[in-house]
């Protein structure tokens, strides 16, 4: 059977043209993101405040955890299709949760600082939380690529970036014995330490799928390629922040925040 053009052009354009069936999709694509990542977040949240004493590996393996949903989360978020802006308006009430448990868990991490001077422990902590706010940079960057222009995430990510550098600093500190450092293990930019890149927050992270998976924890050398921008678009809070320009952490911390 033969198409004539017309045909052909129009059913081109059914192909081409999202339908609000496949918009709605995505909200709940990225609906879906954004719990596993607040899950997250509470999850190390509760260790953090669990914690009593001790070598910190109970704190190290929740963060490892958390870093495999954060770099989960990038991964699919970049797969995305980009949303409209009612949908990212009805992102806003899940945005609010993530903003409010990572400055929960950031809080709760500062409280104690002390704990951790004591055991003897900074240095380590250090080394997770700079990964941990690379990565959150990253996923915040990419999942902002998809919200309309217009917003505050650049804001956001700016405000996220400097808490996390304002812990490292304060850890640094204490692992140092209160003399300071030249530099941390790692910044909220995503510099963070790790042989396998884990604080690539600088959103140079290069993540060329094609379709959405939820595992992409054998691939995390941060080499995938994407490069998203912070300051040029918004987002109605990705792993951390708000359409509405609201404040959080993340994370995943989103964190979230």
């Amino acid at each position: 059977m033969k198409f004539t053009t017309p045909i052909v052009f129009l059913a081109a354009g059914v192909i081409a043209t999202p339908t609000p069936e496949l918009c709605a999709r995505e909200l709940s694509q990225v609906n879906t993101i954004m719990t596993t990542v607040l899950n997250g977040i509470q999850s190390l949240d509760g260790s953090i405040c669990a914690y009593a004493g001790g070598d910190g590996k109970d704190l190290e393996d929740a963060s490892s955890t958390m870093l495999t949903t954060i770099r989960t989360a990038t991964y699919n978020a970049v797969a995305m299709l980009a949303l409209t802006m009612d949908e990212a308006i009805a992102f806003q009430p899940l945005s609010d949760e993530l903003n409010a448990a990572g400055d929960k868990l950031l809080v709760d991490l500062s409280d104690k600082v002390p704990s951790f001077a004591q055991a003897g422990i900074c240095d380590s902590t250090l080394s997770w939380v700079a990964q941990i706010g690379g990565n959150v940079h990253t996923l915040m960057t990419s999942i902002s690529t998809k919200f309309p222009a217009g917003g505050k995430g650049g804001d956001e990510i700016t405000h996220f970036d400097g808490i996390f550098q304002e812990m490292q600093d304060r850890l640094s500190t204490c692992a140092t014995g209160g003399k300071g450092s030249s530099g941390s293990s790692g910044s909220s930019s995503g510099t963070g330490t790790g042989n396998d890149n884990k604080g690539v927050g600088t959103a140079t992270k290069a993540v060329t799928a094609a379709t959405a998976t939820a595992s992409v924890t054998a691939h995390t050398n941060g080499t995938r390629g994407a490069s998203p921008t912070a300051t040029t678009v918004v987002t109605a809070g990705a792993a951390l922040m708000t359409f509405s320009g609201a404040g959080l952490a993340a994370a995943i911390f989103a964190l979230v925040l």
